[in-house]
């Protein structure tokens, strides 16, 4: 299972990626270390405001990609904003 998912930064930016792998993935986020996106180094993430499931690596990538290049659709796709913190503690309760 792949993830699509976009976190809003402190200063109300938006950053979209993807992984097979929420719980470390936020963590490194979090971090702010080498693994982090650069992005979110420079504008510490926050909230979780979207979280979309893909069955393959391919639908993933066409839904991050089409989120980035389509604003009118990100902005649908933002929804109830979600502490990052609980995202993680909820994603590890299911391990």
């Amino acid at each position: 299972m792949y993830y699509v998912y976009i976190i809003e930064t402190t200063d109300g930016t938006y950053y979209t990626g993807m992984t097979n792998d929420l719980a470390r993935r936020f963590q490194e986020h979090l971090a702010g270390d080498s693994r982090s996106a650069a992005y979110l180094r420079m504008h510490k993430p926050a909230f979780v405001v979207y979280l979309g499931e893909c069955r393959t690596r391919g639908d993933a990538i066409r839904l991050e990609q089409r989120i980035k290049r389509d604003y009118k659709f990100k902005m649908e796709c933002i929804g109830q904003r979600r502490d990052i913190r609980e995202v993680i503690d909820t994603e590890l309760s299911y391990r």
